[in-house]
């Protein structure tokens, strides 16, 4: 297991990681991308968390704490951009209502062997999400 040490960093004794960069070595520069329940459990309330570092871009994803996701979500910086929670969509600090659906076709090829080959189309149903701000989003059903 990898340690990260750092003033803001609590050790732990359980068998869930600390949020934090392992390549930088602290937490200074964690942008929280995602929130995810986990099943219940005994002791403290966990979740499973993705982060990237904006420092050196390392991408995280592991069980933490809830109490440290939300210091770190009490850092003004560490909100910037998109955020998945609990199912929803959150940009500039609200969540994204759906405002319309959409059917992409994605067509790919059955073999790399023969590009004169015809591709095979798959239908994929997404909701279209924008915020406030203008921001769209658009995400499979």
């Amino acid at each position: 297991m990898h340690r990260i040490s750092g003033p803001s960093l609590p050790k732990l004794t359980q068998d869930i990681r600390p949020l934090g960069c392992l390549h930088c070595g602290s937490n200074e520069n964690v942008a929280i991308e995602s929130i995810e329940s986990l099943p219940p459990h005994p002791g403290e309330l966990q979740v499973l968390v993705g982060y990237v570092c904006r420092k050196c871009q390392g991408n995280y994803q592991h069980a933490a704490r809830f109490r440290d996701v939300a210091a770190i979500m009490n850092k003004s910086r560490s909100l910037e951009g998109l955020l998945r929670f609990g199912g929803q969509y959150f940009h500039c600090g609200e969540a994204m209502p759906v405002v319309g659906s959409n059917t992409k076709s994605i067509y790919a090829p059955l073999s790399t062997e023969d590009p004169e080959e015809e591709a095979v189309a798959v239908n994929v149903g997404t909701s279209v999400l924008r915020c406030q701000c203008g921001f769209q989003l658009e995400v499979p059903n």
